[in-house]
């Protein structure tokens, strides 16, 4: 066979063994499934969900600009949510973030970002950056630096936890507070 003849079986045979065989399609087909496991399985946009006690009434709304399912993980990612929870009578505590995070096996609601909790009849505000609040035991917790207010008062504290049936909110270590007297 010619020198020529050769080199353009070698040549064809290599393009031919390019177009048929892919050494990384098998690494392309792990990332789109590792790319697929990491997209949620359902988006809502406007979304509100209400729970109620065995008596039948209303205990929590969980609303969201945007919820982004991750069934297989267990977790729903929620933008902008906002949470209100009816603690005795016709009491309310409202609270609502930039970013939120739904556990429902743990019954966990994490809020994250410029997190704000208010009792609404008291007027009291609560101000962190984050806050894990347990539905089950209706307890809301944080860590985190947080800043209470209400009328002209301002209490600092390193971290709180919310009692939201019992109405009680206990502060943390480092505790300082500014009170302005009534006239």
């Amino acid at each position: 066979m010619p020198r020529t003849v050769q080199v353009l079986l070698v040549v064809g045979l290599v393009l031919a063994a390019n177009l048929l065989w892919d050494p990384l399609a098998e690494d392309a087909g792990e990332r789109d499934s590792e790319r697929r496991a990491r997209l949620p399985s359902v988006y809502i946009d406007d979304a509100r969900s209400l729970s109620f006690t065995r008596e039948g009434e209303l205990a929590d709304v969980l609303d969201a600009r945007r919820v982004e399912q991750f069934g297989r993980r267990g977790y729903a990612l929620l933008t902008e949510p906002r949470f209100y929870s009816h603690s005795s009578g016709s009491n309310t505590w409202s609270a609502w973030a930039e970013r939120g995070r739904y556990e429902p096996a743990s019954g966990r609601l994490l809020l994250r970002r410029n997190v704000v909790l208010n009792h609404d009849q008291a007027g009291t505000r609560l101000e962190t950056s984050s806050l894990d609040v347990q539905l089950d035991t209706r307890e809301a917790q944080t860590e985190r630096p947080v800043t209470i207010t209400w009328d002209d008062n301002r209490t600092v504290a390193a971290g709180m936890l919310a009692r939201l049936d019992a109405e009680t909110i206990t502060l943390g270590p480092d505790v300082e507070s500014t009170y302005v007297p009534q006239p």
